[in-house]
């Protein structure tokens, strides 16, 4: 698993496309030719962009010659034959044990002359190698690009152009209609049609079998074909042909492609609380909810008695999304501050005032698979009093990451920043422990179960060790969360459990008794 938070930055242009090619040696003999032909240029300026970012960016100090060599050395994974090798002085490159070209190397941190050393032996190795020289760019960069950040932390990653699209799409929304694809039997049946969205205007509907886009028959087509198909320019126009089964002609629609963020929200009422399930922070995720409580209250005034907001099984995203979401719920108080090296991650978010339903008690539920931002919210929201948590213990990430735009289309995810919470505690690698946990041998369960179900006649119940345990120990300790151990499991019983803490306010109070003193109010 790999939980991504992040902030989203653009560090570069785009640069023009180059084609790879290269002259294949005849005979190999030591060289040392120039390091900058003119070539090159374009894979110097990917790698140049690639360590600028990290030399002022990473969460501590790199040494850009190291990187740039261990990416290098990776070309070996596409030709066993070719290798790079560091020696005294140098940087060389061989072919079937042959010198092909040696360099002396520059000082470790002149990221000039790495980004040039780089380039030139990407030149060296398609020329010595026809099975890299047969690579596309982006297959060449998929093999280096990883293996110039394997020293950073396991946060750190490298994206292709095409996994970067797919990510910023995610994360940032694109131009589409608005409907969700499912393929069986060969046909492209709409599932979902989002709400005020270009589909749900033009009269798709759920069921509907797109047969056409733009005049091209679909038949044949893998879903992401289609979806490529269906995405496109905010405000052009795509043609579809649709098949519905109530009607004996196809449909031919003309739909407008607007900016469509995916659904990353869900709620429903149930009884008197409204549950909210997140899946992941994109730029839609605050707004939703937002949207959903408003609509809660509309619904049921007074009859609203309680939040359930759902995390588990939730990666993370966007940091930005994670401070607003957080504020929803509180009026002042430190939500997280972040530290790193470069001066713009050393960062304070604090509440604003107002909350989009003021003090509505609420329980937060997680699981070994809530990390990132949804840890930062609940976090923010156990150190305020603000909400109860439940389930059992959080991933731990606890950093930050920025993305750099490469001048290939790729992107870089660099960690940047440490979260902290606003207790000071730090949640890599250890996470939050809920004040309630589920995560128990079914027998104990059941008894816990029991005693929410019975906490009227049985007031014991508010002095358990596990509500005692928030007066005498720390939030974080590895008593805490050896007690109540991550779990990849999402059980509705953890629903029913939310429920009844909410249910009996004696309960619910021990659940948030003893919040920790909040740094800002410092």
């Amino acid at each position: 698993m790999t939980p991504d938070l992040k902030f989203s930055r653009s560090s570069a242009a785009v640069s023009r496309s180059v084609v790879l090619v290269g002259l294949l040696l005849p005979v190999m003999a030591c060289t040392t030719p120039s390091l900058d032909d003119g070539s090159n240029s374009a894979e110097k300026r990917v790698f140049s962009v690639a360590l600028e970012n990290l030399s002022e960016r990473y969460i501590e100090p790199i040494d850009a010659g190291r990187l740039m060599t261990n990416g290098l050395t990776k070309l070996a994974t596409m030709d066993d034959r070719l290798a790079v090798l560091r020696r005294d002085g140098s940087l060389a490159v061989t072919f079937e044990g042959l010198s092909v070209a040696e360099y002396p190397v520059p000082g470790k941190n002149r990221i000039g002359d790495w980004s040039s050393l780089g380039a030139a032996i990407l030149r060296d190795a398609r020329s010595a190698s026809p099975t890299i020289d047969a690579q596309s760019k982006d297959d060449i960069y998929r093999s280096v690009m990883p293996g110039l950040i394997s020293d950073l932390d396991r946060y750190s990653r490298y994206l292709p152009p095409e996994e970067a699209r797919r990510s910023r799409a995610t994360r940032d929304g694109f131009g589409g209609i608005g409907v969700t694809l499912e393929v069986a039997d060969g046909e492209f049946i709409i599932r979902q049609v989002l709400t005020d969205r270009p589909a749900a205007d033009a009269g798709l509907k759920v069921n509907d079998r797109i047969t056409h886009i733009d005049g091209k028959l679909l038949l044949g087509l893998a879903l992401k074909q289609v979806i490529n198909l269906l995405r496109g320019d905010i405000g052009d126009t795509v043609d579809l042909t649709v098949q519905r089964d109530s009607l004996p002609n196809p449909l031919n629609r003309n739909v407008v492609r607007d900016h469509i963020v995916p659904p990353s929200v869900t709620a429903r009422l149930n009884g008197g609380v409204l549950e909210i399930g997140l899946s992941i922070f994109n730029q839609g995720t605050a707004g939703a909810i937002r949207k959903a409580i408003v609509k809660a209250v509309r619904e049921k005034g007074s009859g609203l008695t309680g939040i359930v907001l759902d995390l588990r099984n939730n990666p993370g995203g966007l940091l930005d999304q994670a401070i607003a979401v957080a504020d929803l719920f509180m009026n002042h108080g430190r939500i997280v501050s972040t530290e790193g090296r470069h001066t713009d991650s050393n960062q304070l978010f604090d509440a604003t005032p107002g909350q989009v339903v003021e003090d509505m008690p609420m329980v937060i539920l997680i699981n070994g698979r809530s990390a990132s931002a949804a840890e930062i919210v609940a976090v923010a929201l156990r150190d305020s009093g603000r909400a109860a948590i439940v389930g059992s213990s959080s991933y731990g990430k606890g950093t930050v990451q920025t993305i750099i735009r490469l001048p290939n289309r790729g992107e870089m995810n660099v960690t940047w920043a440490r979260i902290v919470a606003p207790t000071g505690q730090t949640l890599a690698s250890q996470g939050i422990v809920p004040a309630i946990c589920t995560n128990l041998p079914a027998e104990a369960l059941g008894t816990l179960r029991t005693q929410l179900k019975n906490a009227d006649r049985t007031p014991e119940i508010t002095n358990r060790p596990v509500f005692a345990a928030q007066a005498q120990m720390p939030h974080y300790s590895p008593v805490r969360r050896a007690s109540c151990p991550p779990s990849k499991i999402a059980p509705e019983g953890d629903i029913e459990i939310a429920r009844l803490v909410l249910a009996n306010r004696r309960v619910y109070a021990a659940a948030v008794a003893h919040p920790a003193p909040n740094i800002a109010k410092r």
